[in-house]
This record gives C-alpha cells, structure tokens and sequence, in this order.
C-alpha cells in the first residue's frame, strides 16, 4: 500500500512541506506492512506466494520513497502531472501486488479506496475521476485475469474457471464487492470533491474579508493620522496665518518693498494651501464624513472634473463620453476627489504627454478609464501601486494614497481598481463600480 502527496495551489508552501513530510512516513510504514503480511502469509500459513515479484515491487516503493525524500531535502516543488502519473503508478503496484497475492479472493482488495480517497482530497476534479476510472478499472482486471502464475495452494485451487466466476456463491459475493467498490468510490470522490470545493470557496472567502479588515485598519490608521496632523498643526499654522496677516498689513502701511508684502502675501497663501491639504486628507481618510448623495448625470459630472481640474493644475483635459449613460446617484465630492486624482498621477507620470478619459457603462459597471503616455510601471510596481503609502514618484511629490483611496471608494460601491501598465507604454486606470449600487 503507498499514498502519495501533491502541492495544491491553494496550500502555503509551509503545510504542504509539513503534509509531504508526513506522507513520507505514511509510505515508509505501508512497506513494512507489506513485509509483515508477506512474512506471515509465507511462515505462518504457508500459503505459496511468488516472493520475488512481490519482493521487486516493494523495493521499487522504498526506491521511490528515496527518492521523494531528496526532494524534500531540496525543496522541491512536485508538478501535479507528475504526482498524478505517481499515484496512477501507486495504483498499478497495488494491483499487481494483490495479482500475486491471491486476485480478487484478497481481503485487501479494500485498499483501493485508500487511494480513491487521496485523490479526491489532494487532486482536481478531473484527476480525482481519472484516479477512480483507474483503480475501478484494474480491480475488473483481477477478475479477468487467469489465476497467477504457478498459485494453485493457498487460497486460490486448481481450476479451469477462477473462483470469482465460478457458479457459486463465492463468485456472486467476490462479484458483489465489485460492484460496491465501484458505488463506493464513485460517491467518495463526488462528495469529496463538492466538500474540498466547498471549503476552498470560504477560504477565499475568509481570505476576501481578511483583506478588506486590512484595508479597514489602514483607513482608521490613516483617518488617526490625518485626526492628528490637523490637531497638531492647527495652532502653529494659525500662528503663522497670523503673523503674516500682521506682517502684511505693517508693510502696506510703511510702502515698503513690493517684493517683500509680495512674500508676506505668498506665505498666507501657502499657509491656507496647507490648511486645504489636511482638510482634504481627513476628509479622505475618514471616507464621506457624512457626505449627502446627489443625482448626477455623467456629463455634469465630468464637466465639473474638467473644470476643477484645470483650475488646479492649468490643464485641460477631455473625456469621452458614452451616451447611453444615465444619471447617477453618488458622493459627489469623494468622487470628484478620486477621479481628480486619477488625473493628476497620470499628469504627473507624462507632464508633457497625451491623457485620455474616457467614461462608459455596461449592463453592470460604470467605468472611468483615465490613460497615460508615460514611462510605466514594471509588474511589481503595477502590483503594489493600489497600495498606502506607495509611490514611484520623487520624494515630496506624493504620499501614495491616490490609488488607494480611488480603489477604497470604488469596493464600497462594488466595484474595483484595475492597473495596468507596460514599461515604456504608459498605464491606464479603471475606476469602475456597480450600475446597481448608484442607481438613483
């Protein structure tokens, strides 16, 4: 008897090291086992066995059990081609292990199932079958095959017909425990596999919600944040509005230089930048603030994009528009937030370079699709872009939370954020939610 192990991709490499490790020593005890029956089937009961065949068997399962445990030692990945082919292999030993050793008439003929079991639990659906198809298929052989070779004591007698096809009751019962096996392995393979199926779709399950409690811990990380910075930086920013307010108006009354009320002037403008900066950051780190809803159609939304983006950063922009699109229910500030900021890496990534947007729907999203020109990001960069805190833009240039919290306000509508990007080609941005969830 031998079992085999496969990594499955849904397994980490740490229980799938713990499971082969295990398996190992599963195998190394079915060959003693094997060694046993075979002893005390040749010395305790006499009955005659053909001792080298089933001796070659056995040494080629601890030939592979070596084997495998190199594998272990190197680490290994075992390809589910290849550790299908294995168990199929397993099976046809076994078969030819329970040949020699007594055919049908063997009462361990149940091991099968052992091995139908392991497929199901370890294997996909296809090789689980395939596996069952096999060990079904060679316990029929048993039955068709003539008796082993010079085996006519022991359990099996001299015979022109095998006892499994004889008129007999014993030929009936040996038929009948074929016929079990069959229903029987063909229902653990069924309700294994729904079962194994089951268990992976809560695990992606809880994995989804373990994510998203991530996410919900870095926004009230980031909300603290942005709580805090405001709190800390209220009093010395509204010292210093002060002072250049003072400042300024000393200097219109003494008509001093125009280069230095020009200077007062730029700090109290600077000061109310920094004011607008961390209001904005609270307001995005604290998701909507209790922001009202408003219907919106799609064009007056992105007129409004359009012109608030080109107050801020002199750009004009157009949006292609799909007609088809109806009003919507949103937002409207977060969203305009997001959308502008959307724009604004794509500015950034190609100051001088084309930015296309575009904006349409389906029969489930609504998507706006902002493109660049520019440099592009690398596969681990596209990866890690949605990320909090992660910029590839130069120090001072970003905090890295435009994607992040684009791709926060998007999941809360059922929807999400898709990157994509080639170095050298530019990337584009799709910021889509659910038509459903912004119905008016």
């Amino acid at each position: 008897m031998t079992e085999t192990f496969t990594t499955s991709p849904t397994r980490d490499s740490t229980t799938s090291r713990i499971a082969f490790s295990w398996l190992l020593k599963l195998r190394w005890g079915a060959v003693i086992c094997q060694l046993l029956i075979i002893l005390i089937a040749g010395l305790v009961f006499a009955i005659d066995i053909p001792l080298p065949i089933l001796l070659a068997v056995i040494f080629f399962q601890i030939c592979s059990n070596f084997y495998f445990h190199h594998l272990k030692n190197k680490q290994a990945a075992i390809r589910p081609l290849i550790f299908g082919l294995i168990m199929a292999w397993d099976i046809v030993q076994l078969t030819v292990l329970i040949y020699f050793s007594g055919g049908p008439m063997n009462p361990f003929t149940f091991i099968y199932l052992v091995h139908v079991a392991l497929g199901a639990i370890l294997m996909g659906q296809r090789w689980a079958w395939g596996l069952n198809l096999l060990a079904i298929t060679c316990y029929a052989l048993l039955f068709l095959l003539p008796p082993a070779p010079d085996f006519n004591q022991g359990l099996v007698a001299a015979s022109a017909v095998p006892p499994c096809f004889a008129d007999s009751g014993m030929g009936l019962h040996l038929q009948g425990m074929w016929a079990a096996f069959t229903l029987t392995a063909m229902f653990i393979v069924f309700f294994v596999s729904r079962i194994g199926k089951a268990i992976e779709g809560h695990q992606q399950t809880l994995s989804s919600l373990e994510k998203e409690r991530q996410r919900s811990e870095k926004m009230a990380a980031l909300a603290t944040l942005a709580a805090g910075a405001a709190h800390e930086f209220s009093t010395p920013l509204s010292t210093i509005a002060i002072a250049a307010g003072e400042m300024t108006h000393h200097l219109d009354e003494a008509g001093s230089d125009p280069e230095l009320r020009e200077d007062a002037a730029l700090i109290g403008k600077e000061v109310k930048k920094c004011r607008d900066i961390l209001r904005q950051l609270a307001a995005d780190a604290g998701e909507h603030l209790g922001e009202s809803f408003v219907i919106v159609t799609p064009a007056d939304f992105l007129d409004k994009v359009v012109r608030e983006f080109k107050n801020e950063t002199g750009r004009e922009i157009s949006f292609e528009l799909d007609p088809d699109t109806g009003p919507i229910l949103i937002p409207l500030q977060s969203w305009l937030r997001a959308v502008k900021g959307l724009l604004k890496n794509a500015l950034d990534a190609c100051p001088g370079g084309n930015i296309h947007g575009r904006l349409f729907s389906d029969r489930e999203y609504l998507a706006f699709i902002v493109a660049d020109e520019g440099p592009g990001m690398n596969q681990e960069e596209t990866a890690r872009a949605a990320e909090p805190f992660f910029t590839t833009k130069e120090p001072g240039k970003g905090l890295g939370l435009g994607l992040f919290l684009a791709r926060t306000l998007a999941e809360r509508f059922g929807g999400d954020l898709l990157i994509e990007s080639t170095p050298g080609r530019g990337t584009e941005v799709t910021f889509r939610v659910k038509l459903a969830r912004i119905a008016p």
